[in-house]
């Protein structure tokens, strides 16, 4: 009976589950995929620009999606090595996500 209760007023959260990796191996080739940390967020432009640090950044061969979430504008992600180098419009609010 309070297990019903503890499920019905959600009172029993499930913790997120932690970064993990695939691995997968075929006769025409494999592939490895990791979930890794959580490599989204916001950032709001000064001037045009702004800059996120972060270790999940590798490098330039990293692929990062990024829409401007204020207004329709164009906006450049430019990953690097730890950084996201972000320009956009005046102050405008960038949400990013590194897919690759």
């Amino acid at each position: 009976m309070i297990l019903i209760f503890c499920c019905a007023t959600g009172c029993i959260q499930v913790p997120a589950p932690p970064p993990s990796t695939i691995t997968s191996w075929s006769p025409m080739g494999g592939f490895s995929m990791s979930s890794g940390s959580n490599c989204a967020g916001q950032a709001t432009l000064t001037g045009g620009a702004a800059t996120v640090q972060n270790a999940c950044f590798s490098g330039a061969d990293n692929v990062v999606l990024c829409t401007d979430t204020t207004a329709v504008s164009a906006v450049r992600c430019t990953p690097a090595l730890g950084t996201l180098a972000i320009a956009g419009s005046s102050s405008d609010v960038v949400a990013y996500a590194r897919i690759r």
